[in-house]
């Protein structure tokens, strides 16, 4: 973990740098280039990441990606601008430096973001040591990245299959960038980590003053919610496009508040990236035209400008869909036109898979919104999926409410682009609520918007009434004995919490590995190991056929098997496992199929039967599967069984049934 994020360091550091001699160019006719050097730091993560993956998918595209071609380049890059890696890391410097000072005049705001942040990342890096229990994972994203760390780039398909093999693979770039090195997994998490960091710190820069404070105010609206919080950690890139995707609604946000020509040069930046992660986010492409639209028209926008913008759009996106239209017929293949490779059938299913609600209880939801019945489904589903039981949310609503009460036009676009993302995702994208992870994420976004607007409403109420109130604390606060005392009363209440759990628990070794929760993980009270065997299927078993090498192990059931089996081994492959599907053809030899694949072992599933299992798999392949298992179970004999009821079966061939 510690390899993934020093190679994560020096990639944002090596974009930074590049980064900061464009904006120095494109910012030449301003009074200053920057607004100060922490906002660029603060702000320049995510456009860092869509630099060096817009690098990586260049020397992808001619297979260079491969050490000796890459560490030349970085190095006699970095000597080019050997000025703005000082400048760099002096405004480095000068923002711990101010983190000290602020400490000293009584803020202790900015140390306890920064603490926050540690905290959260070393939260998330323990976390990120759990494999992911998202198939996706492992059948899609962790081989893609793989493959182009194979090829030292791209090939058509990436993967052995024609659709998921050639879709846009920016974040699995990003993800193979961060693996090349760190030759795991994790390495992938830690990416993800890293540009959900990037995200919230961008969002937090926006406000104009108090910073630190704001970034507590991003921390309560966005962190405290589950469903941004429980994605960080997982090697998939619906999170990831979407930081990217409402990164670029807040750069261009930011440049019309700032008329800097380098925002929108990071709005196009990170659209390009999240349009080359993902097909869907083609519609911010289109809602951000529409918002440039009226600035375009009144010609407020250089041309020189509008064609730098879009060509570093079409240097980080263009790859992909280029590679389409000219291996496949079809830019967004397979969508609306021509798929070569995929029978009408197949793609006849996936679209009605896509277009309908995955719960089948959310179904009889009516997406038309020409019909009043829509609507009135439409704000159901506004309400209970995403205000119901959510406080933060309806204060981010409030927010939102009283920015535009206090500075309409500023505000006004953030909230049409809200409501338009929610549309979209209701009428086109209605699968799943992790669809509308962009629309969520600028709601929440928005809020902190509309907070920046009224305190700025406020400051001089603030700075003639408050300011002058509580300076006889902020005196009291910045004294010598109360810089000393306040770390050592955080110390003192760390450790008398870490204490008071480790007795909760029963002193670390009764802790029963069942009732064990990830918190205990993170405090040290149990490991890894033993919170994944209690808490993950097939874990246990996984492990144990490794440990015991037991060949070959015939898991029809699971749909990652070999991919988790490898994940559950810190990347181990054996070749333990018969991938799924292999199986025999209908109507041949079960034990002619059993010995040419020298079947062993195999595992069954309390779910083996499940009608929600045979669509997921393939009804057709779960009735050979059954098959298979019922004609191998006379002569077998349980080896052992999970907590979760998984059972793993010796077969013995010449046992009399």
């Amino acid at each position: 973990m510690i390899v993934g994020w020093c190679t994560v360091f020096f990639i944002i550091l090596w974009g930074l740098v590049i980064d900061r001699g464009i904006v120095v160019w494109l910012n030449r006719g301003c009074d200053r280039p920057f607004r100060d050097g922490i906002d660029f730091l603060l702000s320049g993560i995510l456009p860092a990441l869509a630099i060096s993956g817009g690098a990586a998918t260049i020397l992808g595209t001619f297979h260079g990606l491969r050490w000796e071609i890459v560490l030349p380049i970085v190095t006699v890059s970095m000597i080019w601008r050997r000025r703005d890696l000082v400048a760099l890391l002096c405004n480095l410097r000068s923002f711990f430096r101010k983190i000290a000072a602020e400490t000293r005049i009584g803020n202790p705001f900015p140390v306890l973001a920064a603490l926050v942040c540690i905290a959260y990342c070393y939260v998330w890096s323990v976390q990120a040591l759990f494999p992911s229990s998202v198939d996706d994972v492992w059948v899609f994203h962790i081989p893609l990245a793989n493959s182009i760390i194979d090829h030292a780039g791209f090939v058509t398909p990436q993967i052995d299959h024609p659709f998921y093999g050639n879709i846009p693979l920016f974040f699995n770039l990003l993800f193979a960038l961060v693996m090349m090195v760190s030759g795991h997994w994790t390495g992938a998490a830690t990416i993800n980590i890293a540009i959900f960091f990037g995200f919230l710190f961008l969002l937090s820069s926006c406000a104009s003053r108090w910073r630190a404070c704001g970034f507590f105010l991003v921390a309560a609206l966005i962190l405290s919610i589950p469903f941004f919080r429980g994605s960080v950690g997982e090697p998939m890139t619906d999170l990831a496009r979407s930081c990217f995707s409402v990164a670029a609604v807040l750069f261009l946000w930011r440049y019309l508040e700032t008329r800097r020509p380098a925002e929108l040069f990071h709005c196009a930046l990170v659209l390009g990236g999240a349009v080359g992660g993902k097909y869907t986010e083609l519609q911010m492409l289109g809602l951000i035209g529409l918002a440039l639209m009226p600035v375009l028209i009144k010609g407020r926008v250089s041309l020189p400008l509008f064609l730098s913008c879009l060509c570093t759009f079409l240097a980080v996106a263009g790859y992909w869909y280029a590679k389409n239209l000219i291996v496949l017929g079809n830019p967004i293949y397979p969508f609306l036109f021509g798929h070569p490779g995929l029978t009408d059938a197949w793609m006849a299913d996936y679209t009605l898979e896509l277009g309908r609600a995955f719960d089948p209880a959310n179904r009889r939801f009516v997406t038309n919104l020409a019909t009043l019945q829509g609507w009135q489904d439409f704000l159901y589903i506004l309400y209970d999926w995403f205000l119901a039981r959510k406080p933060n949310a309806f204060v981010a609503l409030a927010l939102i409410l009283a920015g535009l009460a206090v500075a309409f036009r500023r505000i006004a676009f953030l909230a049409a682009i809200v409501a338009a993302m929610f549309v979209i995702w209701y009428t086109v994208m209605f699968n799943h609520i992790r669809w509308a992870t962009p629309a969520y994420l600028l709601f929440f976004s928005t809020g902190f918007i509309g907070a920046s607007l009224v305190r700025e409403r406020l400051d001089k109420w603030l700075d003639r009434r408050v300011l002058p109130q509580i300076a006889p604390l902020a005196k009291i606060v910045s004294s010598r004995a109360c810089m000393v005392a306040t770390p050592v009363v955080v110390s003192l209440l760390a450790g008398g919490l870490w204490i008071s759990h480790w007795h909760q628990v029963g002193g670390g070794a009764g802790l029963d590995p069942v009732k064990a929760k990830e918190l205990d993980v993170v405090l040290g009270m149990i490991s890894v190991d033993e919170y994944l065997e209690s808490h993950r299927k097939a874990y246990f078993l996984y492990r144990y056929i490794a440990d015991h090498d037991l060949r070959t192990v015939f898991q029809p059931f699971h749909n990652s098997n070999t991919l988790l089996s490898t994940a559950y081994n810190d990347g181990r492959d054996g070749g333990w496992q018969l991938p799924r599907h292999v199986l025999p053809a209908p109507g041949s030899d079960i034990d002619a199929f059993i010995k040419y694949n020298h079947i062993g072992y195999f595992i069954v599933t309390p779910d083996a039967g499940s009608a929600f299992l045979a669509e997921r798999l393939g009804e057709d392949k779960m009735v050979m599967a059954n098959s298979v298992v019922a004609h191998m179970m006379p002569r077998s004999s349980l080896i052992l069984t999970d907590r979760f009821g998984w059972k793993l079966y010796r077969f013995d061939a010449d046992r009399a049934p």
